[in-house]
C-alpha cells in the first residue's frame, strides 16, 4: 500500500496550528494537513487544469466529476449528498488554471463519508454521455428550431453579463498571451459547442491524476488516517507518474496595448476606461507577494495614498474596479485603471496615473503608511471571521496555487517570516520608492482601452445564430434523429428516480436535539455590552444606533449615509488626512445597516460604526468610533459629490449582474417589511433614488443638497437611543467601552451641518421629505429588464415566523421541495444554473427562485407544479430526512466567535430566546409529511404568489408580468430638495 512521507512540519502559534507536509514518492501526491484542536474538519483537493481552448472543458469537467463515480454510480452524488450531510459547506471551483474541490464538516463520521464520495467522484468519474448533455451543452430541436442548452452553457451566459469579467478576461488575454489564462476557464458560451464527450474524458485522463493532486487537510484528526484511506481508494489503483502540469510563463519583453470592448448600456458617453497592467513575479514567491501587497497598500491603500488621491482628485473620471495586486495567475499582476472616462479623455488618464506613478518613485510615501500595511497582514493572520465559508478553508484554498506553483508551503499560511524581512526593508526610506521605480522600468505591461459597447450582446446573440443556422442547414436527418434520441433518453433518465442506497448519510436520530448556545447577552446598566469571547488576541467595539423609529422615507438616505461617511473628512482633517489616520489605527472599520424582523414585532433598525483590531489597538479603537460618531465633516462638497457619483454609477452599469436580487427582492417587498427595507435600499425600488443621486453629484447645488441631507441624517441619528457592544479575549473591554466618548444629541445637533463660511447657504430641506413621485409599492409583477442573456424568476408568498408551528415544516417543504422537484426540474431539465425554495421564517417569506435561466414562463409553469406535487407526490421516508438534514445544518452552520456574538444580539433583538430556538429545532426533528403537506396548502397552495423576474430580454414570453426597463426607472422620479 502506497506511503505518504513527513517532509516537514511549522507550527503557527497565531493560528494554533501546526503545518505538516506529505508527499507520496510512488506518484508524487502531496498532502499538506493543518493539524489544530478546532471544531471543523475540512479537505481539499485540487488539480492543475490548463486548457487551451475556451471550450470550458476544465469548468465542464468540473461539474460531471460530480455527477456520478465507479463506486457511486449516482446520477447526482453531490447534490444528494448535500441533503445527506450535515457539512455547511460543500463545492467545487475552477479558476484560470486549477480545479477545487473542498468541503468542511463538524462530524466526524460525515467527514469521511465525504471523503469517499469526493476521492471517487474526481479520481473514477463515470462522465457520463448524457451527463455530459445535461450538464455541458448539447443541441435542441423545438418546433424544428436547432438551439442550444445545458447548465454550464446558461450559466456562462450569465457570468457574461459582467462588464468587469470582460475587462479582466481582455487584459489577461492580452498580456499573458501564449499562455492558458489566454482562454475563458469556465467556457465561451460561442466555444462551449466546440467541446465533444471525448475531449472532456481526454482532458481528465491527463489533469486528474495522483501525480497532480494535491490535497489537504485540517482539524483534530491524525493525517495518517486521512492518507490510509487516499492510499486505499486512490493511489492503490491508480499506478505511475505524469509529469506535473504547470500553466506557462508569459515572455512579454516589450509593452503590450490592447482594445477591450465590454457591454454598456446605450446613450452613455462616459464609459470608457484605460488601465495598466504589470507582470511583477512568480505569484507563488513570497518576496514577489508581499511586495506587491506593499506596493498595493503604499500606491491605493487609502485616500491619501498617491494613486488613489490622483485619480480621485482627477476632476475627471474615476477609479476602476479592477485596481490593485491580480494573484489569480502563476505571474502575479498589478493592476491601475481610470473609468467614468470620455473617449478623449483616456490619454489623459494614462498621463495621470504615469506622472503619480514618477512623483511616488521620487517622494515616496509616509512609513506609517507601511507600517499600517504590515499591521493589517498580521491581523489577518489572527482573523478567525468565516463569512460564507469556514476560515480554515479559506486559508487552504489561498495556499493551494502556493503549493502547486511550487511556492514555500509554510509561508502560504505564516506571515511571520516575511513580516520580519519587511519591517527591516520599510525602515529605508528608499524602499518603497525603489519598487515603484522598478514598476515604471519593468517592460512587461499592458495598455488597455476599456470601450464600452452598447451592442455587446446583440453581436454575440447575432454570432450564435449565425453558427446556429449554419448548423442546422447541414444537418442529415441522421444527425437530426440522434438530438431527438439524446433529448428522450435524457429526458428519461432525469425523470427516474435514481438509487441513492449506496450514498453514506447521516440521519436526523444521529444530531443533537439540543440547540447550539450562543454568547449571553448580558446586562448593560452603562450601556455598554461586553462579551468575553476566544477571538485570538482580537477586539472588535460596535457604536449602535436605533434608528426603528426614523420613517421608512429616510431610508434610501441612510443607506446612503453609511456608504459615503467612511470616505469623508472627521474631527478637523480633511478626507484624505482622515483616511490615513483612521488606517494608521485600526485595520478594520465600517459603518452599515442592520434591519431584524421578530415574530409579532415591528422591523427593528440600528445603524453600526464598527472597529476591530489586535488587542493592542484598544486606543485607536476607540478614538476612531469617537471620531466618527462626534465630529463628522459634511463641507467636503465636492468629495461628497465624487462618492455619490461613483456609487450611484457603479450600481447602474451593473443591472443586469443584480439582476436576481432585484426579482427576488421585488417579488418578497410586497409581503414583508424586512424585505420592504431591503427593496428601498439595495433592490429596484431604489433605482430611482440612484439616478437622482448621481444627478445632484452633477451639479454645485446638487452636492450642497446632499452634503445637508447627509448632515441632517447624523443629527437625527445621534438623536436615537445608543449601545456600545464590545467584545473580545481581552479583560480590558470594559475599558475600551469607557475609552468610546459619545456625543450628547443636542450638542451634537448644534454643530450639523458642519460648513465652511465661505460655503453656499445650506438648502433648506427635511430629513423627512420623501422622494418627489415615490413609488408607492415595489414592483412585483415585474419582468425587470436590462440587456443580458439569461433570466432570474422569483416568487414568494406570506408565511408566519418561527414562533408558529407552522414554520418548521415550512422549512422543511423548502428543502423538500428543492430536492425532489425543483433541481430536477429548474436545473437539469430546464437548464438554469439553479433552483430552489427557502423559507426565510424571520422575514416571514417562502420563495421559488431560479438563476441563469434560459427560460421564464416556463419556469414558473414548474413553480405552480411543484406547489401543486406537494400535495401529491409520494415522498419516502428517506427524503423526508434528508429535508428534515437540510434544516438542522442551516441551523448548525458554524459561527467565528464575533460572528456568534452577532447572531446572539441579532436573535436578542427579534426577542428569540434559547427556549424559542429549541422548540423549533424539536419541531424540525419531530416534522412528519402530514404536517409538510398541511402547512403547504395553508400557506401557499390557497394564496397566490407575488412575482417578479429579471428579464434578459423582452421578446419571450413573460408570463403575464409587466416589462419594467430598469435603466429608464432609474432616470424616472426625483428626489425632494
Amino acid at each position: 500500500m502506497p506511503t505518504f512521507e513527513k517532509r516537514h512540519s511549522h507550527a503557527i502559534p497565531s493560528l494554533r496550528s501546526t503545518i505538516e507536509v506529505y508527499v507520496e514518492p510512488l506518484s508524487g501526491a502531496q498532502h499538506i494537513h493543518v493539524a489544530n484542536e478546532h471544531s471543523e474538519l475540512a479537505f481539499l483537493v485540487a488539480f492543475p487544469t490548463v486548457p487551451d481552448t475556451s471550450d470550458g472543458r476544465a469548468h465542464i469537467l468540473e461539474h460531471l466529476s460530480l455527477a456520478g463515480s465507479k463506486r457511486y454510480p449516482v446520477r447526482d452524488p453531490f447534490f444528494a449528498m448535500m441533503r445527506r450531510s450535515t457539512a455547511p459547506f460543500m463545492n467545487a471551483m475552477t479558476y484560470a488554471d486549477r480545479t477545487v474541490y473542498p468541503y468542511a464538516s463538524t462530524d466526524r463520521n460525515d467527514f469521511f463519508n465525504l471523503l469517499d464520495v469526493y476521492l471517487d467522484a474526481t479520481f473514477f468519474p463515470r462522465l457520463d454521455y448524457l451527463n455530459f448533455l445535461q450538464e455541458g451543452w448539447r443541441h435542441t430541436l423545438a418546433d424544428g428550431q436547432l438551439g442550444y442548452q445545458g447548465v454550464v452553457f446558461n450559466e456562462m451566459k450569465g457570468a457574461f453579463s459582467d462588464p468587469m469579467r470582460a475587462m479582466y478576461g481582455g487584459i489577461t488575454a492580452a498580456l499573458l498571451r501564449g499562455t492558458t489564462y489566454e482562454f475563458v476557464s469556465g467556457g465561451d458560451p460561442l466555444a462551449i459547442p466546440d467541446l465533444t464527450h471525448r475531449m472532456l474524458k481526454d482532458f481528465h485522463a491527463t489533469h486528474y491524476h495522483p501525480s497532480q493532486a494535491v490535497f489537504m487537510t485540517a482539524g483534530p484528526i491524525a493525517a495518517t488516517e486521512i492518507q490510509e484511506r487516499i492510499a486505499q481508494r486512490v493511489l492503490a489503483e491508480i499506478p505511475g507518474v505524469l509529469p506535473r502540469l504547470q500553466p506557462e510563463l508569459a515572455d512579454v519583453a516589450t509593452p503590450r496595448t490592447a482594445v477591450i470592448r465590454v457591454p454598456a448600456q446605450a446613450g452613455r458617453d462616459d464609459d470608457f476606461g484605460f488601465q495598466l497592467a504589470w507582470v511583477t513575479g512568480e505569484s507563488a514567491d513570497a518576496a514577489v507577494h508581499y511586495e506587491t501587497r506593499l506596493l498595493q497598500a503604499g500606491l491605493l491603500g487609502d485616500a491619501s495614498a498617491p494613486l488613489a488621491r490622483a485619480m480621485e482628485t482627477a476632476g475627471f473620471g474615476r477609479p476602476s474596479r479592477l485596481n490593485g495586486m491580480d494573484p489569480g495567475a502563476r505571474q502575479m499582476l498589478f493592476h491601475l485603471g481610470m473609468a467614468g472616462l470620455r473617449e478623449e479623455q483616456a490619454d489623459s488618464a494614462r498621463q495621470l496615473l504615469w506622472q503619480a506613478l514618477e512623483r511616488t518613485a521620487e517622494e515616496g510615501v509616509p512609513h506609517a503608511m507601511l507600517r499600517a500595511a504590515l499591521r493589517d497582514i498580521r491581523f489577518g493572520q489572527r482573523d478567525t471571521s468565516s463569512g460564507g465559508m469556514p476560515n480554515v478553508l479559506q486559508r487552504m484554498l489561498q495556499a493551494v496555487p502556493v503549493v502547486m506553483r511550487g511556492g514555500d508551503v509554510h509561508g502560504a499560511f505564516d506571515s511571520d517570516k516575511a513580516l520580519g524581512v519587511l519591517e527591516e526593508r520599510i525602515a529605508d526610506p528608499a524602499y518603497f520608492r525603489n519598487l515603484v521605480r522598478a514598476m515604471l522600468d519593468n517592460p512587461a505591461r499592458l495598455e488597455a482601452a476599456i470601450v464600452p459597447d452598447p451592442g455587446y450582446f446583440d453581436a454575440r446573440a447575432a454570432l450564435e445564430k449565425e453558427r446556429l443556422a449554419g448548423r442546422q442547414a447541414a444537418l442529415t436527418e441522421a444527425e437530426r434523429a440522434r438530438i431527438v434520441a439524446d433529448s428522450a433518453a435524457l429526458d428519461e433518465q432525469q425523470r427516474r428516480r435514481g438509487d441513492t442506497s449506496v450514498l453514506p448519510r447521516i440521519h436526523p436520530s444521529e444530531v443533537s436535539r439540543v440547540t447550539r448556545t450562543l454568547p449571553v447577552v448580558p446586562a448593560a446598566p452603562g450601556g455598554a455590552f461586553l462579551f468575553p469571547v476566544a477571538s485570538n488576541g482580537i477586539s472588535q467595539a460596535r457604536v449602535q444606533y436605533d434608528i426603528s423609529a426614523l420613517p421608512p422615507a429616510d431610508w434610501p438616505w441612510l443607506q446612503l449615509y453609511c456608504e459615503l461617511r467612511q470616505g469623508l473628512g472627521v474631527d478637523g482633517r480633511d478626507y484624505q488626512a482622515a483616511s490615513a489616520w483612521r488606517k494608521e489605527r485600526v485595520p478594520v472599520f465600517a459603518i452599515g445597516l442592520q434591519p431584524s424582523l421578530g415574530a409579532g414585532k415591528p422591523l427593528a433598525l440600528e445603524l453600526q460604526f464598527l472597529a476591530s483590531g489586535l488587542e493592542e489597538d484598544h486606543a485607536g479603537i476607540a478614538e476612531v468610533l469617537t471620531a466618527y460618531v462626534g465630529s463628522p465633516r459634511f463641507d467636503e462638497y465636492e468629495r461628497i459629490g465624487f462618492l455619490a457619483a461613483r456609487l450611484a454609477r457603479s450600481r447602474l452599469t451593473n443591472l443586469a449582474q443584480a439582476g436576481n436580487r432585484y426579482a427576488a427582492l421585488a417579488a418578497e417587498a410586497p409581503l414583508s417589511a424586512l424585505r420592504r427595507f431591503e427593496d428601498a435600499v439595495g433592490g429596484a425600488t431604489a433605482l430611482p433614488f440612484t439616478g437622482e443621486i448621481e444627478r445632484l453629484a452633477g451639479t454645485g447645488e446638487g452636492r450642497a443638497v446632499l452634503a445637508a441631507r447627509l448632515a441632517q441624517v447624523h443629527a437625527a441619528l445621534l438623536g436615537c437611543p445608543v449601545s456600545v457592544l464590545c467584545a473580545g479575549s481581552s479583560g480590558e473591554l470594559a475599558a475600551l467601552a469607557g475609552a468610546i466618548v459619545l456625543p450628547a444629541p443636542a450638542a451634537a445637533a448644534a454643530r450639523s451641518p458642519a460648513a465652511p463660511d465661505d460655503a453656499a447657504p445650506l438648502p433648506d430641506t427635511s430629513l423627512a421629505a420623501p422622494l418627489a413621485r415615490p413609488l408607492a409599492t415595489p414592483l412585483a409583477n415585474a419582468a425587470l429588464h436590462a440587456p443580458g442573456q439569461v433570466n432570474h424568476c422569483s416568487a414568494a408568498w406570506a408565511v408566519p415566523g418561527p414562533t408558529h408551528p407552522d414554520a418548521a415544516a415550512l422549512s422543511v417543504a423548502a428543502q423538500l421541495m428543492t430536492n425532489q422537484l425543483l433541481h430536477t426540474a429548474i436545473r437539469e431539465q430546464g437548464g438554469a444554473y439553479g433552483g430552489h425554495a427557502s423559507n426565510s421564517p424571520h422575514a416571514g417569506i417562502f420563495s421559488l427562485a431560479s438563476y441563469r435561466d434560459p427560460r421564464l414562463a416556463a419556469t414558473y409553469a414548474d413553480f405552480a407544479a411543484a406547489i401543486e406535487a406537494m400535495a401529491t407526490r409520494d415522498f419516502d421516508t428517506e427524503q423526508l430526512e434528508e429535508a428534515i438534514i437540510g434544516v438542522i445544518k442551516g441551523l448548525d452552520r458554524p459561527l467565528s466567535p464575533f460572528d456568534a456574538v452577532g447572531v446572539a444580539w441579532t436573535e436578542h433583538r427579534r426577542g428569540m430566546d434559547a427556549a424559542t430556538r429549541q422548540r423549533f429545532r424539536e419541531r424540525v426533528l419531530d416534522c412528519t409529511l402530514a404536517e409538510v403537506r398541511a402547512a403547504v396548502d395553508t400557506w401557499l397552495r390557497t394564496a397566490p404568489a407575488s412575482r417578479a423576474a429579471f428579464a434578459g430580454n423582452l421578446a419571450q414570453d413573460l408570463d403575464g408580468l409587466v416589462p419594467v426597463d430598469l435603466a429608464q426607472l432609474a432616470g424616472a422620479v426625483g428626489v425632494a430638495a
